[in-house]
This record gives C-alpha cells, structure tokens and sequence, in this order.
C-alpha cells in the first residue's frame, strides 16, 4: 500500500526547492555580469591601491618623476613579495634573497609619438646592501658609468641606478638619444625627490685596488660559491699574472663566528672533492683547499671573513691572500 505523504512534507519540500531557486538565480546573476577592468590588458598584474602590498615609505605615484614630454601609458603597478614572480618571472629570487620589499612599476610614452614608450621599475630592497647587490649581479658589462649616483650606468637603451635603498631599472622601446635624455631626467627627479638613508657600504674600501676591476664588486646576499652559510659575501675580480680569480669578504657578528665559517668553508670544499694543502703563508689560521683544478683560500682577521676563489695556481692566490690581509690590518680590522 503507498505511503501517504504529509502536508509537512510537502511543504518542507517546497521550501527546500525554493532556496536552491534562489541560489540558482544568484549564480546566474553574478555570472551574467562582468567588471570591466577585468578584460582590460594587463589588469590581472594591476593593483589597486587598495589592493596592493604596502609600500609605506616607497614611492608609488611615479608619474611625479616623470619629466615633460611623458604621458601615462599603463597605470601603476605594484608588487610585493608573494607575486613579484608575477612581473619578472625567472629572476624573483635574486631580488627576495636580497630583502626586497615591493616594486612599482609604470609605462610612460612620449606625447608626440605614443609607440615609443618607457617601461621604470623601482625596487625597494630595504637598505642599500640589498639595492647594491641586485643592482651589481644585474649589471650589464661594456655599459657607460655615470654620476647620477654612486652606482649608476646606461645602455644604448637603458639607465640603472642606486639610490638608498632603491633599485632602477628604466626600459627604452628604442635606442633614441631623445629616450636616453628622458630615462637621464627621470632618474635625476628620483634622486632629487627621494630621500634615502645616508648609509654606506663600508666593505667596498676593503678590497686592494692594485689590479682590482672596480666595476666587478659585487655582493652575494645567500649562497655563496654554493654554500648555504655564505651570506653578505662581497666579491672583486682580479686579473694576476694573466690570470683572473676573485678576492672575497664579509664582516660577520663576531670574531667566532667568522672563524667558525673558515672551518665549516674548508669543510664543505673537502666534502665535495677538495684537497688541503699545507701553506706557509703568516695569516693564522688560514686554509687552503685545491679543487677541481683550482684553489680556494679561507682566513679570518677579527670579524671579518676573507679568502680567495677560483684562482688558477697556488701562488696567485696566496698573493692575493696578503694584500687582502694587510688592507683589512691597515683598516683596523
């Protein structure tokens, strides 16, 4: 015999169709409605102010720094840590390893001709160790130095910089003398109106300058030569004896800690194939490792970490050994 339903359950079942109606009907709404901006080139990178990472004292209004005869081409866009991958992708980790903080980036074109356009990127690394570093392992070679600030070159369509903190990098469409002046006046409204720390990267009066390539000191802010503990490392290349190799430094928390480094360096060169070898060079406690045809020397003076990488023959490197000793005496260290 069939089951009676009740007026209960007729009801209930009402109700319940009812709601999925007005879920259903819902769905359809928002679905049938779009935001604009949303399929406009490029929105899916654009942050509104709202919504983008905070930039507390970074500039983010650059059309500030722009000079006359510069026209907005794309609005601002911002940049933080957990989507800088978003804008530069490939090169992230360069930046993040050295304290990057955001990045604001705008397109500008000239008024007269809107297909040659200018692409700023302003990093803020958080302090001019960070800014060095990227701005020094970004650097183009046979490019043109310049004073707009104590780190700062051109391309035949480009111009980089440090200011304090901040990293610049103005992208030309076309090597056009008329691009350079512009990228030049936009970089020296950036300094002008800008201000920065006053601090400075005291390492770089470190390194010997008898053979020394000033325009190769670079900083490795994580791993260097593949070792983990290798943070805040400072590298110069010297040609010696026809050969190249590299001088290295990094002043470290303590006189223990930078000893510590030179045994858990060692360490890691033998680990990997590495050979000591007995020197009698007058820095105490100095080592030496041969590997992969190469030498790596390691010592300690106070605080600071100090050695040679990748030199060529033995001799070389103890050379460069002693005159990075006696200029890190000759400067208290």
């Amino acid at each position: 015999m069939a089951r009676t339903v009740s007026k209960t359950e007729i009801w209930v079942g009402y109700a319940i169709l009812l709601v999925l109606a007005v879920i259903a009907g819902g769905i359809f709404l928002k679905q049938s409605r779009y935001e604009q901006s949303i399929l406009k080139p490029g929105a899916l990178q654009t942050e509104s102010p709202s919504q983008a990472s905070p930039l507390t004292s970074s500039p983010r209004n650059l059309i500030q720094f722009a000079p006359d005869g510069l026209t907005p081409l794309t609005p601002p866009e911002v940049f933080g840590p957990e989507n800088l991958s978003d804008k530069i992708n490939g090169k992230a980790e360069l930046y993040l390893s050295a304290g990057f903080v955001n990045l604001a980036s705008q397109r500008f074109a000239t008024r007269d001709e809107p297909g040659v356009w200018m692409e700023t990127f302003v990093y803020d690394l958080g302090s001019i160790r960070g800014s060095f570093a990227v701005y020094s392992l970004q650097r183009r070679f046979e490019a043109e130095k310049l004073d707009l600030s104590a780190f700062s070159y051109k391309t035949e369509n480009a111009l980089f910089l440090v200011h304090g903190s901040y990293y610049l990098e103005i992208i030309s469409s076309v090597p056009q003398e008329r691009m350079t002046e512009l990228m030049l006046s936009f970089g020296r409204n950036f300094i002008r109106q800008t201000s920065v720390s006053r601090e400075r990267i005291t390492e770089l009066a470190l390194f010997p300058v008898q053979h020394l390539d000033e325009d190769s000191i670079a900083l490795l802010s994580s791993d260097g030569f593949g070792f983990e503990r290798f943070d805040s490392i400072f590298t110069a290349q010297y040609v010696m004896a026809d050969t190249e190799l590299t001088a290295f430094l990094s002043q470290r928390k303590s006189q223990t800690e930078a000893a510590e480094l030179v045994t858990a360096y060692t360490s890691f060169l033998l680990a990997n194939g590495g050979a000591e070898v007995r020197t009698s060079m007058d820095i105490p406690g100095a080592k030496l490792v041969e590997i992969m045809d190469t030498f790596e020397l390691v010592f300690s003076k106070g605080v600071m970490l100090a050695g040679v990488h990748g030199a060529e023959n033995r001799k070389t490197a103890e050379e460069l050994a002693s005159m990075l000793k006696q200029n890190l005496a000759g400067a208290g260290q």
